[in-house]
């Protein structure tokens, strides 16, 4: 039984509240850790920081040459982390849209970044190297390049300040304190997307056959799931660590993880969608998860409900490419790929 009661006194639907024009296709969404700025990034360079409060673009970064690839909120400070097409890792002061400082990504074009949990460290990844760097110092701390293709994705385990890298053959579990690898799930196959259950006892990565595929990380016992519709990018963990949400077609899948594992098992699926699913979060602290697709439908469930579909909008008549929620679950920000960044409320 998936946990969470529906609120009688608030039917969980989402509202408008405004919506601002990014470049273009916005490749990625990024809240501050307090909440106030919401960052999209376009997918030719450009970053803009909108205010979440009235969705004022308050500043425009240049981002990167050649194309932004991702970005990412420091935990605690309101610095933004970008990588991208020019080969740099680049931190901004959000506050005063001003670069503190650009790195050396290791690469021609650096795709994936990380900040670990308490902020010290973030991770880079560019072809087939990882590059830790010491966020006060700016040092770098470690570089990583023994992997068996590009790098796909980059993931810290809670709880144990270890990085899962994904790359063709498998994921690799580093500690920064150590030169080499400490362990490896080999998988011949090629991951797309991490995502750690959120108390660190199980791995989830998407693949590009179609596929979703799980580790116990204390034995390494892995389960395999297959019979997606398209390759598997979008990945979202409830913050029990029992659930877990995945894209890779036309419905969210609703995977239990509890007891024996959702091997043989058979999941929830959340229907309602006008396309394919773009974006999969579920709420930090919460029991609702939004979906995005290519048609432009934002979706709200709450699976533990006979129907479980609670609220639905949509946003700019296109395709969405990014969702993010607010550090208070209360807002929800989504992306669109013709350039538009939107802010939806539960009420």
């Amino acid at each position: 039984m998936l946990p969470g009661k529906r609120d009688k006194k608030h039917a969980n639907r989402l509202a408008a509240v405004w919506s601002g024009d990014v470049p273009d296709h916005v490749i990625g969404v990024a809240w501050s850790a307090d909440g106030a700025l919401v960052a999209a990034a376009a997918v030719s360079g450009p970053i803009v920081l909108f205010h979440a409060g009235t969705g004022t673009a308050t500043r425009t970064l240049a981002g990167h040459g050649f194309g932004t690839a991702s970005i990412a909120f420091h935990p605690r400070e309101n610095v933004l982390a970008s990588v991208g097409q020019d080969g740099k890792v680049r931190l901004w002061d959000a506050a005063f849209g001003e670069e503190r400082v650009a790195f050396d990504g290791g690469a021609k074009w650096v795709e994936k970044l990380a900040w670990s949990p308490d902020g010290h460290l973030l991770a880079t990844a560019g072809g087939k190297k990882v590059r830790l760097w010491e966020y006060a110092t700016g040092n770098l701390l470690r570089e990583y390049d023994q992997h068996g293709g590009t790098v796909a994705d980059l993931a810290w385990q809670p709880g144990t300040g270890r990085l899962a890298v994904a790359a063709y053959g498998g994921v690799s579990i580093y500690d920064p304190t150590q030169a080499e690898a400490v362990g490896h799930f080999n998988w011949k196959g090629a991951p797309l997307k991490l995502a750690w259950a959120p108390n660190g006892k199980m791995l989830a990565h998407g693949n590009q056959d179609a596929t979703v595929h799980f580790w116990y990380a204390d034995s390494g016992q892995d389960l395999h799931m297959s019979g997606y519709p398209t390759k598997v990018r979008e990945l979202s963990w409830d913050f029990t660590g029992r659930f877990l949400a995945t894209g890779g077609g036309p419905a969210v899948c609703v995977w239990d993880c509890a007891g024996k594992g959702p091997e043989g098992s058979t999941p929830k699926m959340l229907e309602s969608q006008s396309g394919t699913v773009t974006a999969v979060a579920w709420q930090r602290r919460g029991f609702l998860v939004a979906s995005a697709d290519d048609g432009g439908r934002l979706c709200l469930y709450q699976p533990a409900n006979r129907t479980p579909l609670v609220g639905g909008a949509t946003f700019n008549g296109t395709d969405l490419s990014a969702l993010a929620w607010s550090p208070d679950d209360k807002k929800l920000a989504v992306g669109s790929g013709s350039g538009k960044l939107g802010l939806f409320q539960l009420v």
